[in-house]
């Protein structure tokens, strides 16, 4: 007779690991097994539970009334049998290697199987992969393959680096579209309108035949007047699509022929404008603690003997130019004397 003592609670936390160890050794047992999948001319013996656990097109498929919900054997069409066997290896261990060889693959079997974790990683693996050659790529497959994350991600890394871009293979081949949509995105981030002018002759000058007709619509979404009279005059009218469309000349002439007719302090006031974004890499930090405070108590020390000492204002402005790695504090924080002017008032919070 046992004698009354407290309930003992035991937990093996081995056991998950060990039964899907254990499924998938049985899987090479006919008798143990209860579906055979088979894709590309291979088998694939395998759990139903198994199967409809992890993804939702199989959970459907053996709990329906469909005949693959009793069938021995269920055949998968235009599913590549390598691809297959990393899912199934991922159902039993919850382990999955994922290289460049084989995410585009994973990503296209795992959406049709509703393998929705592998589906999720790869995309993420995906969106780490994203660079100036392969970015207008990543781009096609994940609008064709449903996958908004990477869209959006390659889509962001494509307006943050149009310049390295522009230069890639990738680039001749982009869609119309894309290309205006790119172009008419405000948040395109280039470091001269020349760029952005350059970038439609090389597209255009890729397949010139079916690409001449798209120009005069692309270069509207140029700020010609941006740029200088000599960069117009002798290197943009005198290319030869901008010669074969009579559109795109006299578009060029007319902004040409307005700089000339400015008078000469109107016209190097429009030549040094900055384009709508000319972005540059600073770090700039302003208000809380002082930055520089070394001298803070002997300040409070002068301040409690003499009251009537003001006390300087600290210097809670820093700037770090990255061009000339140099650092500077200060009440008042100046970048190029043109672009940022940030004055810190005494006393004030930000």
């Amino acid at each position: 007779m046992v004698r009354n003592v407290d309930d003992l609670d035991f937990c093996l936390s081995s056991h998950p690991q060990s039964i899907l160890e254990g499924l998938r050794s049985l899987c090479s047992h006919p008798k143990l097994i209860d579906v055979t999948l088979v894709a590309g001319g291979r088998d694939f013996p395998c759990h139903r539970g198994v199967l409809a656990l992890c993804s939702t097109y199989f959970r459907c498929m053996f709990s329906g009334d469909f005949v693959e919900s009793i069938a021995a054997r269920v055949e998968l069409h235009e599913v590549d049998p390598d691809i297959l066997s990393y899912l199934l290896e991922f159902a039993y261990t919850g382990k999955l290697t994922i290289n460049q060889s084989n995410v585009e693959g994973l990503i296209c079997t795992s959406s049709q199987l509703q393998f929705q974790t592998v589906r999720s990683v790869c995309s993420r693996y995906l969106q780490h992969q994203i660079d100036a050659t392969n970015c207008l790529g990543i781009l096609e497959f994940g609008e064709i393959h449903g996958c908004p994350e990477v869209v959006a991600k390659a889509w962001a890394f494509l307006l943050e680096n149009f310049e390295s871009v522009q230069h890639g293979e990738e680039f001749l081949t982009l869609s119309k579209d894309k290309l205006t949509k790119c172009l008419s995105n405000e948040g395109l981030q280039i470091r001269s309108e020349c760029t952005r002018v350059e970038a439609i002759l090389k597209w255009v000058g890729h397949c010139e035949d079916s690409r001449l007709c798209h120009l005069s619509e692309l270069l509207t979404f140029c700020r010609l007047s941006l740029l200088s009279a000599d960069y117009l005059h002798d290197k943009l009218l005198k290319d030869a699509l901008v010669q074969a469309s009579s559109g795109c000349r006299e578009a060029v002439e007319s902004v040409l022929k307005e700089k000339m007719s400015l008078v000469p302090e109107c016209l190097d006031r429009a030549s040094s404008r900055s384009p709508h974004l000319n972005l540059q890499e600073v770090l700039f930090v302003m208000g809380g603690r002082a930055l520089d405070d070394s001298d803070n108590e002997e300040d409070s020390d002068e301040e409690e003997r003499d009251p009537r000492l003001e006390r300087l204002p600290p210097k809670n402005c820093a700037f770090y130019n990255t061009k000339t790695s140099n650092l500077k504090f200060s009440t008042e924080a100046h970048v190029d004397d043109s672009i940022l002017k940030a004055h810190i008032i005494q006393n004030q919070l930000f």
